[in-house]
């Protein structure tokens, strides 16, 4: 018989933590060792020859343009690393106001070779311009993950991640200003833009600007190709290849300056320089195009920013393109909202069906949000699973 690697629901109570002074509390298993944490969060280790670790961790987001609940993606997801079609599941209070109103995504990520992450997202909103948002992170060596208990272990923190406390009061730092918002087009590109551009519809293509004279346009659209039989995958693959290449060599046979980069998970990042003109207006065109190979699909996303001639060469045009070919390389492409997270009764949210699954979410990225303070993980929901 191997030893145990956590007491079991039966035989631990579970008592209250209190996270930076009160903001937010839950409840942990009493007999797990609190260990040291240097970034103002809680980590606790289960006793047992083979322990799993939990890692609880809030953080305070203030949005000058003002906190809406119904935007709760915008702080689960503030690195645009959840798995396409996962999106946030919402729960009121028993009062039932909007500031009771809170978010919670749930998902699972496979870290090769030795582990596996179960994460728990919630989101309070405190109107008109706070979101606080608590993170769980259990952490499950190899060596645990076969406990029979462990499913059990899972659930119970689902239902503790549904019942956390927010409490009121005044907001407790650090506060993370949020200043860059998720944006869409077609459901099937997400990626990340500052709070003041504008967006707009134009046939087939989003096109998203600011109010300031001189400061460009950028358009996307998107295009997938579906392919069928044994050889899909490797279809998908070679089409996205020879699609990025032509792409670099120039679109449309324009004259100009490509490259072409590979991401991780065989995605790819293309770029062309072009000079152009538009309705008399001469112009210099950025393009970038991202694509992904998945399922038997190729989905590319084309992105094109017009920047005047005139307004060429200074601090707004350098900034604009540092900024969009980093949003861009993060995109996530191939994304749908047709999955949607299924309720899990009145006493929260589970995660234990995902450890039967061989499918688990593969990425590295848990590292801070550099930008924002976010925790930065990688994502799976409650129920369905995809790729980050």
């Amino acid at each position: 018989m191997r030893d145990e690697t956590f007491e079991s629901e039966a035989s631990a109570d579970w008592n209250p933590v209190a996270l930076r002074g009160g903001v937010a509390s839950l409840r942990v298993p009493s007999t797990w060792q609190r260990l040291s944490r240097d970034d103002g969060g809680l980590a606790f280790q289960s006793p047992g020859a083979h322990p799993v670790d939990l890692l609880i961790s809030v953080v305070t987001y203030r949005n000058p343009y003002g906190a809406r609940a119904e935007e709760a993606i915008q702080y689960l997801d503030r690195e645009n690393v959840l798995p396409r079609g996962i999106l946030p599941s919402m729960e009121s209070g028993d009062a039932g106001s909007e500031a009771d109103e809170r978010h919670w995504i749930a998902y699972a990520v496979a870290q090769p070779p030795d582990r596996q992450i179960f994460v728990w997202k919630v989101a309070d909103f405190q109107p008109p311009d706070h979101v606080r948002v608590v993170t769980l992170q259990l952490l499950v060596p190899d060596e645990s993950a076969d406990d029979p208990e462990l499913s059990d272990l899972i659930d119970r923190l689902g239902e503790e991640a549904a019942r956390i406390k927010f409490n009121s009061g005044p907001v407790q730092g650090p506060v993370q200003r949020v200043t860059m918002r998720n944006v869409w087009h077609a459901d099937s590109v997400r990626f990340r833009l500052p709070w003041d551009w504008n967006s707009a519809q134009d046939n087939d293509l989003s096109m998203f600007y600011r109010d300031v004279e001189g400061s460009g346009t950028l358009r996307v659209a998107v295009h997938q190709f579906d392919h069928e039989g044994d050889d899909a995958e490797i279809l998908a693959r070679a089409v996205l290849r020879q699609t990025a290449e032509q792409f670099a060599e120039g679109p449309d046979e324009r004259t100009g300056e490509g490259s072409i980069e590979w991401l991780p998970d065989g995605e790819v990042m293309a770029r062309f320089v072009t000079d152009g003109e538009e309705d008399g207006e001469k112009l210099r065109f950025f393009l970038w195009l991202r694509g992904v190979a998945i399922d038997g699909q190729t989905t590319v996303a084309l992105f094109s920013f017009a920047f005047p001639q005139a307004s060429r060469g200074g601090d707004l045009e350098r900034s604009t393109l540092v900024m969009l070919e980093q949003e861009i390389r993060r995109a996530v492409i191939g994304i749908t909202d047709s999955t949607e997270v299924e309720e899990d009764g009145e006493d929260g949210f589970s995660l234990a069906d995902l450890l039967d699954e061989d499918d688990l979410l593969l990425d590295d990225d848990l590292d801070d949000d550099q930008d924002d303070g976010d925790d930065g993980e990688d994502a799976g929901g409650q129920g369905p699973v995809g790729r980050a």
